[in-house]
Parts: C-alpha cells; structure tokens; sequence
C-alpha cells in the first residue's frame, strides 16, 4: 500500500477506469482491478484519509486548523493556518516548532505546540486553546499567550460576546477571566465528583445536550453575565467501569441513572462575569423533570429556559428575570407520546421574536413567535423534517436550514423567508450535506457524503456557489477500487411503504442464489437507508466480494418520516420493529436469487438489540446474528433515552419483559455471536454478560468477544480490524459452511 495519499477526484478516476475498460475491451485484455481487503480498509494507514478539523474565525473572513506543511526538503511540519474566505488562500499563522512551549508543560525536547479544539473571539482577531490542560491565547498575528497555571485541567474555554472575557471550568467549577486585567475570578466552589458548575454530566451530554460538547455555560448578549447549569449528581447510582486489563486491575464508578432510578438535580445559575453571588433561577428539577436548553434574550434582561417533565410528553418554555432569578411561562407544548427536543431555536436580536421548532403538525417545522408567546406563522410545512436549524439573516429575513424536502433518503441546506416564501434548495450533489454556517450567514462548510461518495469538504458562499476544497476522505487507493453501488427501493407491506437498501456484488449473477446479511438499527433517530457513507461502508462491500448481498430496511420508528411513524414504539420497544425486519425478510425470499435459509443479521447498539431480538424472536426468518454492544433489558440502560419510549418500569413492566431479549433466550436457534468493549460507559457490558449467564442458564451454545479497554464505539484500529474479521468469519462459517474464513492474525 503506497504511503502518500495526493489529491483525486473520483469522477475523473472512474472516468478512467471506463476508458480502460473500453480499451480492454477493444483488445480483448480484462483490466485487473484491485480488490478491497479487510487490512486495506480497516488497517493502518486507513483507506479512508482524515478530514480536517477547522473552526470558523470569528469575522467569517477565513477557517482555522492545524495541517502538515511539506518543506522545499520534503520534511513536514505542523502549522496552525487560515484558510481564507472566499478565496481559499492559505495563511501560515504560526509553525508549531517556532512557539515554545513552558518547561512544565515539556514531555521532551520534540514536543511542540499544537492546537486541537478551539474558538475565537467574535471580531476574529484572537483563538482560544486548551494546551496540556491550560488555556492559551492565540493572536491571528501568531503571538501565543499563557492564561493559566494549573495543576488541573481547564475545559471549554469560551469568548464573551464583546471578547474581553473569558469563561472556562476547571475542577466541574465556574471561572472567567478579564482579557484586559489578566485577572482570574472564581464563581462557585462546589464543584467535585458529584456536582457539576458548568459543565455536562454524562447523561445530560448523551441524551439531551447531544451536539459533543460537555460546556453547560452561556455568555449573556452584552458579554457581562453568565448563565450556567448546576448539576447534583450524587443522588445517582453509581456503576463500576472495571479495567481488567490493568496490572492490578483498576476501576472507576460512573453515575448513570437507570429506568426508575433517581436523575440528576439540576439548576439555573445566573452570575455577572467580575464577580458577585449567583443568582439562581426558580425554574429547577426537584420536581423530576429536565432542562433541556438556555438561551438568553438579546436584552440579556431574562434568559429561555426550556424544562421538560420526566415523561418528556410535556415542555415549558420560562423566561427567567436575570436580576432576581423568578420565571414566567410563556407557553408550552404538550404530546400524548413524547417531544424530541431539538436545536431549532432561534431569538431574535433586532425584535422580539423567536424562531421555534415543533412536530405539532406530526414533522419537525419551524414556527415563529412573539416573545410574549402569541403566535406570528408557522414558516415551513409539508410531508418532510427539519433537521437542523443552521442560520438566521436579520438583516435580509432570511432562515437557513437542513431538511428532508426532496427525499427521505437525502439531507439539504435550504433557505425560505421569514414570511415562509420563497422556499430555496442551496446544496445540489445528490446525498447528505451537513452544515456549518459562518457567524455572518455569508458562507458555509458543506460535510458531504453520499452512497458512493466518501465524506468531503467544501466552503461555499450562502447561494451554494463552490468557493475551495478544504478535504476529502477519497484516498488514491480507495479510488482505484470498485465499489458496488447501492439499490433504493420501496416495498409495501400492510398499506405502508418501506424504504429499503441493496448492495450486490460487482459480479452479480441473477441466475445464482446468494445468502444475505441484513444490516439493521432500527431505533429512534437514525436512519440506515440514506444517501450517506456509512463507517461499515467497506466492510460491507467487502462482504459482497465474498458473494453476500447486503440489505437493510428502515422500520417504523426510524427517523425522517414523521412523528407518527416514530411513534408505533410507544411502551414496546422490539415489537413493531421486528415485524418491520420480518417483512423485509419475506420480500427478500421473493426475490429468485436469494436463499431464504442463507440469512444473517448484524446490528450495533440498538442494532445489536435488534440482532439478539431477531435471533430469539424470529428464529424461522435468520439464520444466524451478530450482536455488537447490543442492550439485553432495556432496565440496564439509561433513564432519559428509555424512559422517552418505554416510560416508567413501574407503569410499563409488561412492556419491559416483552422487550428484554435478557427474557427470551430459551427461543435462540441460530447460531450468535455477541461483541462488547468492556469499558463501555454507554451500553455497560452488564447488558452481555447478563445475557451470558441466561444463554448458559438456558443450555445455548454461542460466541462471545470482548474487547479490553474499549468503549461504545470500539475504536482503534487493531480492534476495528479484529472485529470485522471476526465477523465475517462467523458469517462465512454459518451461512456458507466455510471453515477456511478469513484469518483472524495479518
């Protein structure tokens, strides 16, 4: 495998790989095309090259990162650049070996500064960076800055609207400091393992503030107060993350409230950046309920607090009066099943407005409001989603959003009128764009992926027009490899239409007969049948070159349909979704080359749950499954996700049992194989090995693979390689009667 990796366009590649076919044609010679293996695609380097992390500057007139730079010499080295918008020119701000860096923050005499995660100010003249766990200033001139001293670490450090303060936490307590006076002021001092200032709890970051950022502060519009969550965490039980590993073994205790159990207390902090008391606002969760979003108003004379009930079938918008904390409720929005909260909120700075996302017709639509709470129109409607909010245009009344308009099985910016005319498509290249808008509204970075189109980035001006690349994941190697491309389709079953998705092999032969291995999720809030590259992308096309089809089927449940087909999970989880796979089952057996006893299923998280749930509840219709970080009982995992579809055990234990695939062992026919990282802080490795000792119990034979140290995702690329041949192993053992699989050492 070459080790450098230029530049390529993948149309231009397989433009030529056509004329070379013609050619071979021509001559009777067949072109030898590479064949994707395991090692390639999973192995180190990675066939799929890393996207760039970039921040927009502050005035949207250019995009930060850090990137190798090749000398005339042809060394490397690191630097932190601009990228300049619009013209794509590229700015050295520093080299990261010309900044020295502070003797206690040494490992050796090649360590340099570099910079990972950061912010600037809103005139885009200073970064903000958290370096070896103290917070450093970053001039757009190169200047490098130290602000803090510590033995402890500071997180999420964050520029005050007006960029003379800063704000961070440090110890899961509050500070800011005065870029003017280079002074330091402490605002809380309860933080420790149970109370968080500031900063997100793991559940609160999971499930309800779900963009990766664990920050829980917010700077008021003028840039003199803070608002910020406190979270008691000591009422929730603890669970042990155990290092067996280690030498001795190690553990940690993780808080991690389960169906039932006591949830984090949480409260509203209200504090001027120089100092003083805080001022707490009369809108808390003692009464069992969530905070789920803060935003000020751009008076900064009160601060949105939305509050969600335990049930999550009821939210209230408050305004919380900044100067002494007590709240009014401006409206609120009730759900005889749940309200999935979102990001799409927007106050307005010139009026007072705000722009409101709701499922209140049965799709995520934007609505805009008087802050009095009297309704003005709702902006956007029809038969599609509103995914995220991305950017509003005072000045020319303009909202820009991603949504579903065109196609389910797509993902485009669009933007529409304030008035809710005037509706506009912006992205064109058929598939999944993800957007970052500038602070100005005037451009955006486009993540494009599609199902034969690895991720790409692009900045665009707010008309769409292409302005410069700033990355693709399309290395040589992979452009030279074909890919078979994926079949959408829809079938019907029962008066309901499925979207589905196929991948053949390259050498598909209608005439012969092919096992198949569904690929299924089936939980609230994704999607497996999208014009999207997916991470098992590879594995699966390397899969078909061992002559497997690959399908997947979107059941009711799944997102981008509507709040009603997302609904049909109310109190029985596995059920519906189930019955859903089974239907995309009995259409396969319809097709003339598929073996109908040659069927597997694969699934991760709650596609593992769903995978335990075929395999035990479904045995006449899979054959054989493969289970990775799967639940077993859905009274193992958290409070906030389950309860929002299984609510209460206490109200709902029939529908616990029927949905614990812990309870329905005794049906397990098939061959499985069940996959867990045993440091999972997500799906915690109790849900397999509960489920390991009811197999046993049961008298079933089965395979198990952990993976040590390992988390949810089961990163790293020994362990991604490890666990996609083991996988395909398993399947070629059992659907194809292989025993040579594929080798489990290099």
């Amino acid at each position: 495998m070459s080790g450098s990796r230029r530049p390529v366009n993948r149309s231009t590649v397989w433009a030529l790989a056509v004329a070379a076919a013609v050619v071979a044609g021509a001559t009777g010679a067949t072109p030898a095309a590479p064949v994707l293996t395991l090692e390639q695609a999973y192995g180190t380097p990675p066939l799929l090259t890393p996207l760039p992390s970039v921040e927009w500057v502050g005035d949207s007139r250019g995009l930060s990162q850090m990137k190798k730079i090749e000398g005339e010499d042809g060394a490397t080295r690191a630097a932190f650049v601009i990228r300049e918008v619009p013209s794509g020119r590229e700015k050295i701000v520093f080299y990261a070996d010309q900044i020295p860096v502070p003797e206690d923050l040494r490992k050796d005499e090649k360590t340099e500064f570099k910079v990972g995660s950061h912010t600037w100010n809103r005139a885009g003249t200073h970064a903000v960076v958290v370096f070896r766990g103290d917070v450093f200033l970053i001039g757009r001139d190169g200047k490098v800055e130290r602000c803090t001293d510590t033995d402890d670490e500071e997180k999420n450090p964050t520029f005050s609207r007006d960029g003379r303060w800063l704000a961070f936490t440090r110890g899961h307590d509050l500070y800011t400091y005065d870029l003017e006076r280079r002074a330091e002021v402490r605002h809380t001092t309860t933080g420790c393992d149970t109370v968080y200032n500031g900063v997100l709890n793991w559940v609160y970051m999971e499930e309800l503030f779900t963009r990766g950022d664990v920050r829980a502060f917010w700077w008021s519009p003028a840039g003199d107060r803070l608002a910020f969550l406190e979270i008691r965490d000591g009422v929730v039980p603890q669970y042990p993350i155990v290092d067996q590993a280690a030498m001795p073994a190690t553990w940690k205790l993780q808080r991690y409230p389960r169906p039932g159990d006591p949830n984090p207390v949480v409260r509203v902090g209200l504090v001027d950046a120089a100092g003083g008391p805080v001022t707490w606002a009369d809108a808390d969760t003692r009464d069992d309920s969530y905070i789920v979003r803060i935003n000020w108003l751009a008076d900064a004379r009160a601060v949105a607090i939305e509050k969600l009930n335990r049930a999550q079938d009821h939210l209230t918008l408050l305004f919380a009066d900044a100067a002494n904390g007590r709240t009014e409720v401006m409206f609120d929005e009730s759900s005889p099943t749940w309200i999935n909260d979102t990001y799409a909120r927007y106050f307005y700075e010139k009026r007072r407005q705000l722009l409101w996302g709701s499922e209140r017709d049965g799709h995520m639509h934007l609505y805009l409001f008087n802050l009095d709470g009297s309704p003005i129109r709702q902006v956007t409607s029809g038969d599609w989603e509103i995914v995220d909010l991305e950017g509003v245009d005072e000045r020319k009344k303009r909202i820009y959003f991603t949504a579903t308009e065109g196609s389910v099985l797509e993902q485009h910016l669009y933007r529409v009128d304030e008035n809710g005319k005037d509706l506009r498509r912006i992205s064109s290249e058929e598939g999944t764009h993800e957007i970052t808008m500038s602070p100005d509204q005037r451009y955006y970075v486009d993540r494009f992926s599609s199902h034969t189109q690895p991720p790409r980035l692009t900045v665009h001006d707010a008309d769409g027009r292409l302005r410069f690349e700033l990355g693709h994941q399309m290395s040589e190697e992979l452009a030279a490899i074909r890919l078979p491309v994926p079949e959408f389709f829809t079938i019907e079953h029962e008066g309901r239409t499925y979207h589905c998705r196929l991948v053949k092999p390259l050498d598909f032969d209608p005439a012969k007969k092919y096992p198949v291995v569904v690929y299924t999720y089936g939980g609230p809030n994704a999607q497996m049948v999208k014009k999207q590259w997916s991470r098992h992308d590879l594995f699966h096309a390397y899969l078909t070159e061992r002559g497997y089809l690959i399908f997947s089927l979107d059941n009711r449940g799944s997102s981008g349909r509507g709040k009603a087909w997302e609904e049909w999970l109310l109190k029985r989880m596995g059920e519906i979704e189930l019955a859903d796979q089974r239907a995309g089952v009995d259409y396969l057996k319809t097709l003339p080359y598929v073996d109908p006893d040659r069927i597997g299923v694969w699934g991760w998280s709650y596609g593992g749950y769903m995978a335990l749930n075929a395999m035990f509840n479904a045995a006449d219709a899979f054959q054989a499954g493969v289970a990775v970080a799967p639940v077993s009982d859905w009274r193992l995992y958290d409070s906030i996700y389950t309860e929002r579809y299984m609510k209460l055990p206490a109200d709902n234990a029939d529908g616990y049992d029927a949905s614990a695939p812990l309870l329905h062992v005794d049906r397990l026919k098939g061959p499985l194989l069940v996959m867990h990282g045993d440091a999972d802080d997500n799906v915690h490795l109790q849900n397999t090995i509960a489920l390991v000792r009811k197999l046993i119990d049961a008298g079933k034979d089965f395979d198990l693979m952990l993976y040590p140290g390992k988390e949810h995702g089961i990163a790293g690329s020994a362990d991604r390689l490890h666990l996609y041949r083991k996988m395909a192993a398993f399947f070629d053992r059992h659907l194809k009667g292989i025993d040579a699989a594929p080798a489990l050492t290099p």
